[in-house]
């Protein structure tokens, strides 16, 4: 069969399209609660001293940054089917993502002092003391990091949209 240039040749996407995107947009909101919770939650007291994520800015940045990544990977989600073939999409992803992958950079930036210290500054390991807390936040790092793959896998997809089936 011949295609003349004014007949157009679109893609569509099928229910297993849109069931793949909406299922990584939750898997990257439920990473994303569960990290900002786990951070959130968060707390160690030892000898008088009581340590939560309120001390340092980077992790109040780290709950709020994964709170917005989960507020916007389960609205993306809900509306999958009609935001599906959006130019803009696509550009919306890439900021969430960037914005995670920021968060989570400078949480686990202040994390690798926290657990191993800089002589050269004078800053102590102060994991040392409070091995539970710290052990939490690496587990809270792993889940952000969990949820910057989803919603970059969900991105890359986001990238050359399918229209939705009329």
């Amino acid at each position: 069969m011949v295609e003349l240039e004014s007949q157009e040749v679109v893609e569509v996407a099928s229910t297993s399209d849109v069931v793949v995107n909406v299922s990584l947009r939750l898997l990257a909101a439920a990473t994303s609660l569960a990290a900002a919770v786990v951070v959130a939650t968060n707390h160690q007291q030892r000898w008088g001293v009581h340590v939560d994520f309120t001390l340092f800015q980077v992790w109040i940045a780290f709950v709020a940054t994964n709170l917005l990544c989960t507020v916007y990977a389960a609205a993306t989600a809900a509306m999958a089917r009609k935001l599906m073939g959006r130019w803009w999409l696509h550009h919306a992803d890439v900021v969430v993502v960037n914005l995670e992958a920021a968060a989570t950079a400078g949480a686990g930036a202040i994390g690798s002092i926290a657990m191993w210290g800089n002589e050269a500054s004078g800053w102590y390991a102060v994991c040392r003391m409070y091995r539970r807390y710290c052990n939490v936040g690496v587990a809270a790092l792993v889940l952000s990091f969990a949820a910057i793959l989803l919603l970059g896998v969900a991105c890359a997809r986001s990238r050359y949209p399918k229209k939705p089936a009329p």
